[in-house]
C-alpha cells in the first residue's frame, strides 16, 4: 500500500472514530394527543435520560431567547414571550422519556407547548405544538 492510500485510509478511520464518539444532537420530538378543552397528554422523546425537563406554556409561537442570568440564558424558544410560563414539570426516564398529563382549559386552546431541559447545561429544547 503506497503512503497516500495509507493516509486516507487512517483519515476515513479516525473519522468514523469521531463520528461515533460524537454526542447525539438529535431535537427532543414533543407530541400531543387529546383536545381542548379537556384531557390531554403530552409526551416528549430524547430528552436527557433520567433528568427534569420544564413544559412551558405560551399564547402564541415565537423566537424567544432566554435573558441573562436565567440559567439556561442564550437558549432560543419557539414561543413569543408574552404569556410564557412553566406548565409543569415531569423526570425523564433512563430512555429519556417523559410525559405530562392533565386538563387544559378553554384559555389554554389554541396555545403552543415546547419543553426544556434544566438544570442542564445542555438547555435543549423539543418542537414546538399547538394544543387543538
Amino acid at each position: 500500500m503506497n503512503a497516500s492510500r495509507a493516509r486516507q485510509v487512517m483519515l476515513i478511520g479516525v473519522a468514523s472514530l469521531a463520528i461515533w464518539n460524537a454526542p447525539a444532537t438529535a431535537q427532543p420530538v414533543l407530541t400531543l394527543e387529546g383536545s381542548c378543552p379537556g384531557f390531554v397528554r403530552a409526551e416528549v422523546r430524547g430528552v436527557r435520560p433520567d433528568r427534569s425537563v420544564l413544559l412551558l406554556f405560551a399564547p402564541m409561537s415565537g423566537s424567544y431567547v432566554l435573558p441573562f442570568g436565567h440559567w439556561c440564558a442564550g437558549t432560543r424558544l419557539g414561543l413569543n414571550w408574552r404569556g410564557l410560563r412553566i406548565a409543569t414539570a415531569a423526570r425523564a426516564d433512563g430512555s429519556g422519556f417523559a410525559f405530562f398529563e392533565g386538563i387544559a382549559g378553554e384559555r389554554a386552546c389554541g396555545g403552543y407547548l415546547q419543553t426544556l431541559n434544566y438544570p442542564d447545561a445542555s438547555c435543549e429544547t423539543s418542537n414546538v405544538v399547538q394544543i387543538p
